[in-house]
């Protein structure tokens, strides 16, 4: 009968968990005893306590401590599990199944859908003064999309942008300080101030030229100062090109 080891590191001898000094003693012990201490020092040395779940025809008279070694060997054929009846046979749950299949398909096909008016309000870039309309559920995948773009970084230090590959859309986010974009829905109002905002398919992590870094257009002012400019009729432009055309010419005396 052999005795663990604990196991130390290279180069260290490897030293057993009792001491030889003790397993001594052991022995000793098993020397001195007669037939009935020596199964109880065994039992209580190496916890090997007679079993007590098994079943069967079993004479009476043989005490739970006996050894097996000296008990009268026991027929075991008819031994059956002692409190167990019939097994009950295994639920069904394709009905569950089902139910949940079709939910997570019906999730699926209106996350889809949201998606995709989401990408039709926000292919281009929008304007610094705006508003949208949308369903619960586009504001719902919209706003998923907005947290995580938020996010993911300081928007006010350069464009930042999150995506969803299973809806193959991503979002992009540019601060401008003076833009105020709102998005209306059945419960109310969303008013966004300081951002621009731009879809894209998800593998285009660039919006492009005409993404968040493009420059803002000419100003409005200066497009009506250029429609009220005075333009030059068809007058001018004929004097302009024939300066000598309406002079009076001379008429010599007669």
């Amino acid at each position: 009968m052999g005795d663990s080891v604990i196991r130390e590191p290279t180069g260290r001898r490897a030293q057993t968990r009792h001491g030889r000094a003790a397993v001594l003693r052991l022995a000793s012990w098993f020397e001195q005893a007669d037939a009935d201490t020596a199964h109880r020092l065994y039992t209580a040395a190496f916890a090997l306590h007679p079993a007590r779940h098994l079943g069967g025809s079993v004479e009476e008279n043989v005490a739970a401590a006996s050894s097996w070694w000296d008990a009268p060997a026991v027929d075991t054929s008819t031994v059956r599990p002692a409190g167990h009846g019939t097994l009950a046979p295994a639920e069904n749950h394709s009905a569950q199944q089902a139910r949940l299949r079709d939910a997570a398909e019906a999730e699926a096909h209106w996350r889809r859908s949201a998606a995709d008016e989401v990408r039709s309000l926000l292919a281009g870039l929008t304007p610094r003064a705006g508003r949208l309309t949308m369903s619960r559920a586009a504001l719902g995948v919209f706003m998923e999309l907005l947290t995580r773009a938020l996010g993911s970084g300081d928007a006010t230090s350069g464009p930042v942008s999150a995506g969803d590959l299973e809806l193959d859309i991503r979002l992009h986010v540019r601060h401008d300080p003076g833009a105020v974009l709102t998005i209306g829905e059945d419960d109310g109002d969303l008013t966004l101030t300081g951002l621009r905002l731009r879809t894209t398919p998800y593998d285009r992590t660039d919006p492009g030229p005409d993404g968040p870094e493009e420059e803002d257009g000419p100003d409005r002012d200066d497009e009506e100062e250029q429609d009220t400019a005075p333009q030059a009729g068809a007058d001018d432009l004929r004097e302009a090109a024939d300066p000598a055309a309406d002079a009076v010419p001379d008429v010599p005396e007669s």
